[in-house]
């Protein structure tokens, strides 16, 4: 590509599950790239960096790990990093509804990041994803969150009705690809979604195949267990209990990112298919 970038790249959240495939994907750049999760000279990395991918972060805190920590205390830490710093372009994964001032603990704490990127002066691209699941060999975490265990059913929060547009992580990967390496790719905030729209339903029976048993939890059970399941969240209950969709055309978004979004049915075929 024409005036690709050839200075180092630096990606937080390196272990994660898109964090690992954007470290296969750069792994000939010829800058290289500086792999970065918590604990580790963020401030020295990317002081050599020409770009910035942050992915670090969690909608699923444990231990003593917050959304605070997690989401803001590493943006933070970024926007302190790039002051001074020859970095060219910040690329941020966040999600659809992030606002400072939302009630859910997780989307406030993805739009907070959102205002201290904005506010270091570097170029930033934001994406505002969706549910992101992988391929049956790779599926995610939330594919396999409502992959059938055995002969035991799967677990839906509140009615199965609640409408997602699940977004393909390959899409996900194209999209920051050509954000971090085309000098042309645009700044701003993007919705991306898989170009389908589904209730959760369908996207349950998609990943088992069409005859898998499915326990709806009403709306107040599921909020309850958010409070004594270790590895649930208020925050993440009310994302899973409500509609996720884009309000801008998906395609069109994924065009200005030379991204063929992949439909789900495409991905996961059905198990008697």
């Amino acid at each position: 590509m024409v005036g690709e970038p050839t200075g180092r790249i630096a990606i937080t959240g390196v272990s994660g599950q898109v964090g690992t495939l954007l470290r296969e994907r750069f792994a000939d750049h010829a800058g290289g790239i500086v792999p970065l999760n918590r604990g580790e000279d963020w401030a020295g990395a990317i002081a050599g960096a020409q770009i910035v991918v942050h992915l670090a972060g969690t909608l699923q805190p444990k231990g003593r790990n917050s959304y605070e920590s997690a989401n803001v205390g590493t943006t933070r830490a970024v926007a302190g990093a790039v002051e001074g710093a020859p970095v060219q372009r910040i690329v941020f994964l966040s999600y659809l509804g992030a606002s400072p001032a939302s009630p859910n603990a997780y989307l406030r704490s993805k739009g907070q990041a959102e205002s201290l990127l904005e506010a270091t002066g570097v170029p930033v691209t934001i994406f505002r994803c969706v549910h992101i699941y992988g391929p049956p060999e790779r599926p995610g975490p939330t594919a396999a969150a409502f992959l059938a265990k055995g002969r035991g059913p799967v677990i839906v929060p509140g009615s199965g009705r609640q409408r997602i547009a699940p977004l393909y992580i390959g899409d996900v990967v194209q999209a920051v690809s050509r954000a971090v390496l085309d000098p042309d790719a645009p700044a701003g905030t993007f919705e991306l979604s898989g170009p389908d729209t589904m209730q959760m339903d369908d996207f349950v029976r998609g990943l088992n195949g069409a005859e898998v048993r499915m326990v709806h939890l009403p709306r107040a059970v599921a909020r309850g267990l958010a409070h004594v399941v270790p590895s649930l969240t208020p925050a993440l209950i009310d994302l899973l209990l409500a509609d996720s969709v884009p309000t801008a055309d998906p395609s069109a978004v994924a065009r200005r990112f030379g991204t063929e979004l992949h439909r789900f049915a495409d991905v996961w075929q059905s198990p008697s298919g």
